[in-house]
């Protein structure tokens, strides 16, 4: 009779002592940091819309640039950040970050933990980036904190104030429309924001984000281009901006839509490669590219924007051109009986039913990935074949060198093979003449089907390859880049001088300069 007796008083003992060790675990996570910088956003706004350059987000992307996060930056900017810095690579707030960048606070939660630092708590979705450990992000912000003070961060943001002005002035004349983009935004999803805030990220290369509080909304733009010491920023605003509408208006209404999650199955891997792992974060994608696709439409006509659905779809966004006239023929006629983006939410989840009973879906084979063909030249190694007396030149050691230090197997080849082969010749050299049956190189423009892509491109997505079949292959350089030494430091800056272009054996370009 007293081992049953046992047996009850072991359970509730048990979850005593469960109980008991998660007070204890909670009560040593340290209190989130009073934070705040005596420093101010150098800015330029236009009534509640305002491009900037942020203290915060600058400290935080110094930090994370130590930790290894965007190390292939090599502009002067990030020089001069590393050499002003490189006495506190070895801080705790680095070390904490590298941690950080192995919990899951990378991309755009490294901006987002930025604008947190000097609020009362951490929203949600940073929580679940480190799996729940607020002691990680408290830890991380106290010593942050310190690192601002330990190495003086003040004196080298406002040492760099007028760099920092000089950055608005290229983002806005390159992107004019900057102030009435928010405008166009609030109409087509009905609702209407506080405040519109265009972030320049001058250590972070290639990536944008987007990002929202209650009242705000954030577009978090990297540099994309460097020539000529000039700083080009990704002009992925409309885009970025959009995830603010959609990304709630789906969390609210992902019940409906959950169903047909296995529409997600045939691009599952090749999403996943790319960082978009679930079927919420496909719609959410999804949702936005179509909204893209008409603003390209308002913008630029009906031409461009079927190129950028062909291109979408390409990638493995196979249902942008469906979502998309379903914008055009019953969203937006019909603006009394859908105010709002979140009340089109139901019918656009009918229609999604529909497709899936549809079945097309399961046919779907989207084409290889950017990441693909880096794998491929990865893993099965790159054929180098270099044009001319270029061999000994040390552009060329320095290439190879760099190759080989990113995990490359490299060898050389005299002729154009089959292959994964790697070009190094004069834009106007026989060489690159003889390519010009795949793609055609114009001054510094690379031509597809008759279309001139031109600067700023750099991994945005993935072109069709019009030609067909091929090698695959990269060229690199302008006529005069091989007249350059490597700089005494960092070698050849490959965001200084080059276009590459692959062409693939699997019929696809992929294009950036």
């Amino acid at each position: 009779m007293r081992m049953p007796r046992a047996k009850h008083v072991l359970v509730p003992l048990s979850l005593l002592a469960l109980l008991f060790a998660f007070y204890l675990a909670q009560s040593h996570v340290p209190p989130k940091p009073d934070f705040q910088l005596n420093l101010s956003p150098v800015s330029e706004c236009s009534g509640n819309v305002c491009v900037e350059v942020n203290p915060y987000t600058e400290l935080t992307n110094v930090v994370f640039h130590l930790a290894g996060w965007n190390s292939n930056n090599a502009t002067p900017y990030s020089r001069e950040a590393g050499s002003y810095f490189s006495p506190y690579r070895n801080h705790r707030a680095v070390l904490l970050a590298k941690n950080a960048l192995r919990e899951g606070l990378g991309y755009d939660a490294i901006p987002k933990f930025a604008m947190e630092l000097n609020s009362t708590e951490w929203s949600a979705y940073l929580v679940r980036r480190v799996h729940g450990d607020k002691k990680l992000l408290n830890e991380l912000a106290t010593a942050i904190k310190d690192f601002a003070q330990d190495s003086n961060f003040s004196a080298f943001y406002e040492s760099h104030k007028e760099f920092y002005r000089e950055q608005i002035g290229l983002f806005l004349k390159e992107n004019p429309d900057v102030f009435s983009l928010p405008r166009f935004e609030e109409n087509f999803f009905g609702e209407k924001k506080s405040r519109w805030i265009f972030v320049l990220q001058p250590l972070e290369v290639y990536y944008s984000y987007g990002g929202w509080t209650n009242d705000t909304v954030y577009a978090f733009l990297g540099v994309c281009s460097f020539s000529n010491g000039t700083y080009s920023y990704c002009s992925a605003s409309t885009h970025e901006l959009a995830h603010s509408f959609v990304n709630p208006a789906v969390g609210r209404h992902y019940r409906e839509f959950k169903e047909y999650e296995e529409m997600f199955s045939p691009v599952k891997d090749v999403m996943t490669s790319m960082g978009y792992a679930s079927w919420k974060t496909y719609l959410d994608e999804t949702f936005v590219r179509a909204f893209e696709a008409y603003y390209i439409l308002k913008t630029e006509g009906n031409q461009s924007a079927e190129r950028f659905i062909k291109g979408q779809e390409a990638l493995g966004f196979y249902l942008v051109g469906r979502v998309y006239r379903a914008y055009l023929t019953e969203y937006i006629p019909n603006k009394e009986k859908y105010p709002t983006f979140e009340s089109f939410m139901p019918e656009l989840a009918r229609l999604m039913g529909n497709w899936y009973k549809e079945g097309f879906w399961k046919n779907v084979s989207p084409e290889p990935t950017i990441r693909m063909a880096f794998m491929a030249f990865k893993t099965e190694g790159v054929k180098l074949y270099v044009a001319g007396n270029l061999s000994n030149s040390e552009y060329v050691k320095s290439y190879v060198e760099m190759l080989k230090k990113a995990g490359f197997k490299v060898t050389f080849t005299k002729g154009l093979e089959s292959g994964n082969v790697i070009v190094i010749a004069p834009l106007n050299s026989p060489a690159v003449r003889g390519l010009s049956r795949y793609v055609e190189m114009r001054n510094s423009s690379v031509v597809l089907d008759g279309v001139e892509y031109s600067e700023g491109v750099f991994l945005v997505e993935a072109l069709r390859n019009p030609k067909g079949g091929g090698y695959i292959l990269l060229i690199t350089g302008t006529p005069d880049v091989f007249n350059k030494k490597p700089s005494e430091n960092s070698g050849e800056d490959l965001m200084n001088y080059h276009y590459f272009v692959y062409l693939t054996s699997l019929k696809r370009t992929v294009a950036f300069g």
